[in-house]
């Protein structure tokens, strides 16, 4: 299931605006896990937007970023299908400008 893509506004050290945009496919263990993913699509946007504006530009930094990033994802993602879960978050697209 690819979602829309997100931007987010992040945090930087000096204070400068900065902005994140993703694109971002969820693995679905199968077709009723989508069912149950659809009606909360407008919450889970809302819950990565809130998430995702409280980066810092250096959290985003190196392999172990990306995978603290995914993993945070798919566990708020979890939290709002619950008790379906996702089996991961695949990252398509990350831009920090």
């Amino acid at each position: 299931y690819t979602l829309p893509d997100l931007v987010a506004n992040i945090r930087t050290a000096d204070g400068k605006p900065a902005f994140l945009k993703l694109k971002l496919t969820l693995e679905l263990p199968d077709h009723a896990t989508a069912e149950a993913f659809e009606p909360n699509a407008p919450r889970l946007g809302d819950m990565f937007t809130t998430f995702l504006r409280e980066l810092r530009e250096e959290d985003l930094n190196g392999s172990a970023g990306t995978y603290e990033l995914r993993m945070e994802l798919q566990r708020r993602v979890n939290l709002v299908i619950a008790p379906a879960k996702v089996n991961g978050v695949l990252i398509e697209e990350m831009l920090v400008q």
